[in-house]
């Protein structure tokens, strides 16, 4: 019993060792990122420094500007002209007397038949609870 009880604090201590171990591990880890953070934000702002100080020091040139030779004629849009409608034959076309009435007459018409629903028969199996058939 003795040395049940010595191995299950020997192996708590080691747990707890471990776990200080990687306490320290991951605030190192920490340490480490916080310090590749800074040296890259470090080296982007020399590479900013570096890249305005080219910019300064190189001379801009301004390019020489070369006139565009512009043609004799200046454009004029030119004015399309409309197709010509085809005129609908007068028996296709409707006064607005004759498609009032057409529609009144098809309000005033009883709705069409629909198509009757299939009837569906009755159980044949009876229900558990169904009293028996008369015989």
């Amino acid at each position: 019993m003795k040395r049940l009880k010595a191995a299950a604090a020997m192996a708590a201590a080691r747990a707890a060792a471990a776990k200080d171990k990687v306490r320290a591990v991951k605030a190192q880890l920490k340490q480490a990122r916080k310090l590749l953070k800074a040296e890259k934000k470090a080296a982007k702002q020399a590479r900013r420094k570096v890249d305005a100080a080219a910019a300064a020091a190189a001379p801009v040139r301004p390019k020489p500007r070369t006139p565009k030779p512009r043609s004799a004629k200046p454009r004029t849009p030119k004015a399309r002209t409309p197709k010509a409608r085809a005129p609908k034959s007068p028996e296709t076309m409707h006064t607005a007397a004759q498609v009032a009435k057409t529609v009144i007459e098809r309000l005033h018409r009883p709705p069409p038949a629909l198509v009757p629903t299939p009837v569906i028969a009755a159980d044949p199996l009876p229900r558990a609870n169904a009293p028996p058939p008369d015989a």
